[in-house]
């Protein structure tokens, strides 16, 4: 076990699992707060921070600066979703927060 740590002091992640998620749900806060954008999902599932940025939320443009908002925060670029199936053109981005991997995207229509 580990001692405990701050959202975002990047330190050791405890070894428990509820720990461990607990840990990742007040990095994902801290950063959620930060950033000030209302309005988004949040999902934390062994150890993976999942941040959607929700279709209904704002339209294309702002759903898309509020992806490079957050994937910024983590170390991560945006980048489109180029292979075929139901997320071909989202906007998606994986970085890091607390030590805990970041999968951020959004909806977005496929581009022309």
């Amino acid at each position: 076990m580990t001692a405990p740590a701050t959202a975002g002091d990047g330190g050791l992640i405890p070894a428990r699992p509820l720990a461990c998620q607990a840990h990742a749900l007040r990095a994902a806060a801290g950063l959620i707060e930060q950033a000030g954008i209302p309005g988004l999902s949040l999902t934390i599932d062994t150890g993976l921070i999942c941040i959607q940025v929700p279709g209904g939320l704002a339209g294309p443009a702002g759903r898309a600066a509020a992806v490079a908002r957050l994937a910024a925060a983590t170390g991560a670029r945006p980048a489109r979703d180029t292979a075929p199936g139901p997320t071909r053109g989202w906007l998606f981005a994986r970085g890091e927060l607390a030590g805990h991997p970041v999968r951020i995207f959004t909806p977005l229509p496929e581009a022309p």
